[in-house]
């Protein structure tokens, strides 16, 4: 991202050039070099191709007529000193688009009304309007290939194909999309393997094979909190040039906190190479695939990490204390899914388990979290239709809910429901069910054991609380069983709220009795961290040895 210099006009014109359908363009395709390739594509649109159409206009002036506010991946603002100018350079962003990305939906936008700098925050939001306005009379980008019958279908995507390409010793039709994108793959993976590690990175040449991993892959998207309301709130705070200075150091900053935070995350594990897959890594967005081992360590360490890189950044820091916000927290969510699962789908999946795990900032704002799935169906299904099927009805109107998540990242309040959630309890029960058997201190519970409570737990929590207490007597320590199972097996939520089931809480449904489980999902990861193929017995790459390494529940 990126923020110039002063104007060169009194009355100057916001110009909005942004891409849309993103999801849809980068994730068209199951093929992972596509989908990097994509990427790469709306990077570039809002970064490089912004910045070269610029500079040639401006090219030969000494006061510049265009002045670039904010550029990222697949956004920009300009200030023109006309509309003309404006337009201008959309024309040669969207005519560069239409030749180097075909398929890919850009529009911008030039505010015909001029805008003196005491005005410049609320004005914007009028441009982004007609933005908004603009979009919703464009048709899709679909319409301009119509598949005819004469036309041979892409052996990626479907679309109308344009050229023949080689995958391996075999020769596929490639739509024009797919095309263009397979041919920035090499840039874009080297551009994400310069930010977060060469060797943690799947290599270009061997990117058809996928990341390397023990028989599960994870699917991760991350997401910052109430950065929207951060953004609406600068525009509120900041009047003439210190808003602009302001929204493009902001925007800057974020990039650059999100990256180290997840660089820092990569980092943690340092013995293993081709593991990650980064698709999406800009603003306070994050996509990657990664083997399914390290994948719930990685996702934790990153969301921990920026909330913690976030608040030692000197230009965050002090925005959010000017227009009166706490601190900048993220929140995940990790599809664990087979390696040929279609990976549009699990995206899906990531990309509502976030959604679920947001509903920590309505139980404690200052706090990150993580959701995860462990999804053993070859057919996919929406995230709360999957949460249905877990959650359990009690005969008193209480719910138990079997899965842990969000599972709460920061300093929770002592008592409350992000407390009771709280990363370190269920890391707690992972470490004491994932023990080696036959060690000197063995696991708290045996397969049978667990095999007993997971049957009991779907059967409600009489019959858990039954089987808890059998468990107990059965184990080689019945009093340290006890003391687990009370901790882990069956917990009540403080605040008692309806919510967390992968959506937002219904309007209008009355408070119930909530409890849930960690026990299923610590048997998920430790599962996940051990592998099921054969070289699975390597331990996740984190200093000393994993919860779960070499024991499967």
């Amino acid at each position: 991202m990126s923020s110039t210099s002063q104007g060169s006009g009194d009355r100057r014109h916001w110009v909005v050039i942004e891409t849309g359908a993103n999801q849809a363009y980068v994730f068209a395709s199951n093929k992972q070099a596509v989908n990097v390739g994509a990427s790469e594509l709306i990077y570039q649109a809002g970064t490089a191709w912004v910045r070269d159409a610029v500079g040639m206009i401006n090219a030969g002036r000494v006061d510049p007529v265009v002045d670039i506010v904010v550029v990222a991946s697949g956004k920009a603002l300009l200030l023109a000193d006309d509309a003309e100018t404006g337009r201008a350079v959309i024309r040669a962003v969207t005519h560069r688009a239409l030749d180097e990305a075909p398929g890919l939906e850009i529009w911008g936008t030039v505010d015909p009304d001029p805008v003196v700098e005491a005005d410049l925050g609320a004005r914007l939001g009028q441009a982004y309007r007609r933005q908004a306005a603009w979009r919703s009379r464009r048709p899709s980008a679909l319409l301009r290939h119509p598949t005819l019958p004469f036309t041979r279908p892409c052996h990626y995507s479907g679309q109308p194909s344009t050229a023949m390409g080689f995958e391996g010793d075999t020769t596929y039709p490639k739509a024009a999309k797919v095309d263009a994108a397979w041919r920035r793959r090499d840039t874009g993976r080297d551009r994400m393997a310069g930010q977060l590690g060469d060797s943690a990175v799947v290599r270009a040449d061997t990117m058809t094979d996928g990341v390397s991993n023990a028989g599960w892959v994870a699917v991760m998207h991350a997401d910052g909190n109430g950065i929207g309301g951060v953004f609406r709130s600068i525009a509120e705070a900041y009047t003439g040039r210190e808003f602009l200075d302001r929204l493009g150091d902001f925007s800057v900053a974020l990039d650059e906190v999100t990256v180290a935070a997840l660089r820092f995350a990569v980092g943690q594990v340092d013995d293993r190479s081709g593991w990650l897959l980064p698709l999406v890594v800009g603003g306070d967005d994050v996509t990657v695939v990664m083997d399914a081992r390290p994948a719930f360590e990685v996702t934790a360490t990153f969301v921990e990490r920026f909330a913690r890189t976030a608040a030692d950044h000197p230009v965050i820091s002090r925005v959010l204390a000017d227009v009166g916000r706490p601190g900048l927290t993220a929140c995940a969510g990790i599809a664990y899914v087979k390696p040929h699962y279609p990976f549009s789908e699990a995206y899906e999946l990531a990309e509502q388990l976030c959604t679920s795990a947001k509903e920590i900032k309505r139980i404690d704002p200052r706090c990150g979290a993580v959701d995860f799935h462990v999804l053993h169906d070859s057919i996919g299904q929406p995230l709360d239709r999957i949460r249905t099927s877990l959650t359990v009805a009690d005969g008193d109107g209480a719910e138990l809910r079997l899965w842990p998540g969000p599972v709460v990242i920061g300093e929770a309040e002592e008592g409350g429901e992000a407390a009771a959630r709280h990363i370190t309890l269920l890391r707690a029960a992972v470490e004491e069910l994932g023990k080696r058997s036959g060690e000197e201190d063995p696991p708290v519970l045996s397969r049978s054991a667990l095999h007993r409570l997971r049957q009991a737990l779907l059967n409600g929590r009489t019959e858990a609380e039954r089987a808890r207490d059998q468990v107990a007597v059965w184990a080689s320590d019945p009093a340290a069983a006890g003391a687990f199972l009370a901790r882990h097996l069956l917990v009540r939520a403080p605040s008692g709220r309806d919510g967390a089931r992968g959506g937002p809480r219904s309007p209008g449904v009355r408070d119930r009795q909530v409890w849930f489980s960690r026990i299923l999902g610590a048997i998920d990861l430790i599962d996940m961290a051990t592998g099921t193929a054969p070289h699975a017995g390597h331990s996740p790459g984190r200093q000393g040895r994993q919860p779960g390494d070499g024991m499967a529940a």
